[in-house]
């Protein structure tokens, strides 16, 4: 969990019991446009996309009827989109929830951009990172990429009040797992945290970029070496049991139980549901979904950080969030 207050994770975890509950999201994921600077190897969109947009109160008409605890304004690239600031104040409640990250690939990041956005209502700012150095300029296939990253993800982080306000995110893959210890240190050059998430193939049908084989020995290494970096203070958002069912994922071919329409799900740029980004299935109501797909889903080839941080049992969501349970218990020493 972020570097929250007692009071904010107090009223994210009374919304998130209720949710479980009444079969309300915990996350929601608004795609609010498809088009994308970016074209990257692991990702179906890319590049300019001819499509129907919703306006910001009308996102925010769907957020209230959804109530998340987090919410996201994603893509495709949401900076491409002029009104992201618009649409990030009519989702948001200043000093309440939906938390809202906004999920960016920085190629029209600014210190300014960010500070609108923060302004307008964002708590956290998300951005992708796949390698340590220039590579990610090539998986992006945007020239420069690294290099703008590298001076003005620093530079937020040295303007914002919290050293939460900005995360890297890193989609472990085949082409990157060797690598994940090294983007550890690069974001603790940076001065912000990273989180984890892990590559499906059921986006673009290429199963290259799954780490198989005597690969998974490999990707167990690099996960010992993020979990020692993370005992020895490097900023690590993803814990240990996290990354290792990452691997037990990997290492199974897959997990069941998938919660997508209930526990998490996504709104389409024309605001029509889907249960999640790797599933061309869409409805107007989540109880549809519920019935129609929910019921009968038997999928279990992703295991993405949304689904792993969103299906947790209360014991593990509590293990995962001690910090955040003690500033709710000893309220008097936040």
């Amino acid at each position: 969990m972020p570097n929250i207050s007692g009071a904010m994770a107090a009223r994210m975890l009374a919304r998130g019991i209720r949710n479980r509950i009444q079969n309300k999201p915990l996350s929601v994921s608004f795609e609010i446009t498809h088009a994308c600077t970016a074209n990257c190897w692991h990702c179906n969109w890319g590049g300019p996309i001819k499509e129907e947009r919703l306006g910001a109160e009308e996102y925010a008409a769907i957020c209230r009827e959804l109530r998340p605890v987090v919410s996201h304004a994603s893509g495709g690239e949401p900076l491409a989109r002029g009104d992201v600031y618009d649409i990030v104040d009519a989702m948001t409640n200043k000093g309440g929830l939906p938390w809202m990250i906004v999920v960016t690939n920085s190629s029209n990041l600014t210190p300014e951009r960010f500070f609108r956005l923060k302004d307008s209502g964002m708590h956290q700012l998300s951005t992708s990172l796949d390698f340590p150095d220039e590579r990610h300029d090539e998986f992006r296939r945007i020239p420069g990429l690294f290099d703008r990253m590298a001076e003005v993800v620093p530079e937020i982080a040295r303007r914002s009040s919290d050293t939460d306000d900005i995360l890297l995110n890193v989609c472990i893959t085949a082409w990157n797992y060797k690598d994940i210890g090294d983007m550890v240190r690069v974001a603790k050059d940076w001065g912000v945290p990273i989180n984890f998430s892990v590559y499906t193939h059921l986006r673009v049908q290429d199963r290259a970029g799954l780490i198989e084989g005597d690969g998974l020995d490999g990707l167990a290494e690099s996960i010992q070496e993020v979990i020692d970096l993370r005992n020895a203070g490097y900023p690590v958002y993803t814990t240990p049991r996290v990354l290792w069912k990452f691997h037990r994922f990997l290492t199974e071919g897959g997990i069941g139980g998938c919660q997508a329409g209930r526990r998490f799900l996504v709104i389409n740029p024309d605001g029509r549901l889907t249960p999640c980004a790797m599933v061309m299935a869409y409805f107007d109501r989540q109880e549809d979904m519920l019935e129609k797909f929910t019921k009968q889903n038997t999928c279990e080839q992703c295991y993405i950080s949304t689904r792993a941080n969103t299906e947790k049992s209360f014991k593990e969501f509590v293990q995962d969030n001690s910090d955040a349970f003690l500033k709710i218990l000893t309220p008097w020493r936040n």
